[in-house]
């Protein structure tokens, strides 16, 4: 009897020992790989150096790397978060948050939609009233010029709309000032979102992901596609237009369409609701014209672009957030240059079209930062 619970408990040992070991040596000879965690920042292993040892850092960096590199700690992350989420409805994300029927949203869209950032009746006007004066300025330099609202999901599924969001969706919103105030200037604008919350349940497949944040690649078919025609009567020529040949059904996420989901880091998925990817091909017959066009705003440019937008324009240009200018191959990280370090005058002389495109939540902050620079530039002390 002894004997046995001797190895019995011997078997348990090393069983446990086992178990302690296995991430240990798994970290050194990676005997099972471990997908990647999306958007967690992994420590670096440190370089040894004497001023490192002296101060600590080296330790402290040695440390944080050991506990980041442990065998198997995405896989744990994931079962916690995935425990967390099961049982408590908790996210490890702050800003995602689950709609009815499983569909993600991003608070700030949300709030955004239902008006809970709402700044004053009078706040874009001063804004606006520069980015007239801005407008009236490339127009007597020969350029055309717009200003987009992109779609909103929360605009588009308002239906899933976790229930504990006090949120009717009728109120006073800032997308709807820029629309009035905007409209009021006479500055030239196309307002997607309320175009895209239109067609909900009207196209063959849905405008936005339930697990993403931004307008899917079908999505930003009809919105490229749109902004054409609209360059198009604007200049009174006939460009490259934007054409599906097939759409093929995928239930893995492609160019970060699941974004919220991913972002998450759980086992399982949310919800397990098809992608539809469509083949895109331009139109590049004879007698089109591929105008210059700079965008300016946000990332639900880059949807476009993935569509293949680009493709309708001679050397675009995108300026994302106005931070950073991104070139005709968008994908090449180092042809990018910082705006502050660019002549994006210079590139505003020699452009066609220019198009400012945010999406909701970008109108409280983002906007402003390419109105208040391109003043200051053409109306140096006003």
């Amino acid at each position: 009897m002894v004997t046995q619970l001797r190895s019995a408990k011997g078997r348990l040992l090393w069983f446990i020992f086992l178990l302690i070991a296995f991430p240990v040596i798994n970290q050194s000879f990676d005997i099972i790989h471990s997908a990647p965690l999306k958007r967690l920042e992994i420590s670096r292993k440190p370089t040894p150096s004497w001023k490192g040892l002296w101060d600590g850092s080296y330790q402290e960096g040695l440390a944080n790397y050991c506990n980041d590199a442990v065998g198997f700690r995405p896989d744990m992350i994931r079962v916690v978060n995935q425990i967390n989420f099961s049982l408590f409805n908790h996210m490890n994300s702050v800003g995602a948050t689950v709609g009815r029927h499983n569909d993600l949203f991003w608070g700030n869209y949300i709030e955004s939609y239902c008006g809970k950032d709402y700044k004053g009746d009078n706040y874009p006007e001063e804004s606006l009233w520069k980015l007239k004066r801005i407008q009236d300025t490339l127009e007597r330099m020969g350029k055309m010029f717009v200003l987009v609202h992109s779609g909103s999901k929360a605009s588009y599924f308002p239906e899933d709309i976790p229930g504990d969001v006090n949120c009717r969706g009728d109120g006073k919103t800032n997308l709807k000032n820029y629309v009035r105030i905007a409209d009021s200037l006479g500055i030239h604008q196309i307002n997607f979102n309320s175009w895209f919350a239109s067609l909900h349940g009207k196209k063959a497949h849905p405008l936005f992901n339930k697990q993403g944040i931004h307008w899917n690649l079908y999505g930003a078919y009809f919105a490229a596609d749109s902004l054409i025609s609209y360059i198009e009567q604007a200049k009174k020529i006939r460009m490259p237009h934007p054409h599906i040949v097939r759409i093929e059904q995928s239930y893995k996420a492609r160019h970060d369409e699941d974004d919220i989901e991913s972002l998450l880091n759980l086992v399982f998925h949310i919800d397990t609701t098809a992608y539809w990817y469509p083949e895109i091909q331009y139109d590049d017959s004879a007698g089109r014209t591929k105008p210059k066009v700079i965008y300016i705003g946000d990332s639900f440019i880059s949807p476009l672009l993935t569509d293949g937008l680009f493709n309708s324009n001679t050397d675009p240009e995108y300026w994302f957030y106005f931070g950073t200018a991104i070139f005709k191959n968008w994908e090449d990280m180092a042809s990018r240059k910082e705006m502050d370090k660019y002549d994006w005058p210079g590139a505003l002389k020699k452009t066609d079209c220019v198009v400012v495109m945010y999406t909701i939540t970008g109108l409280v902050d983002a906007s402003p930062t390419f109105i208040n620079k391109a003043y200051g530039y053409y109306y140096p002390g006003k």
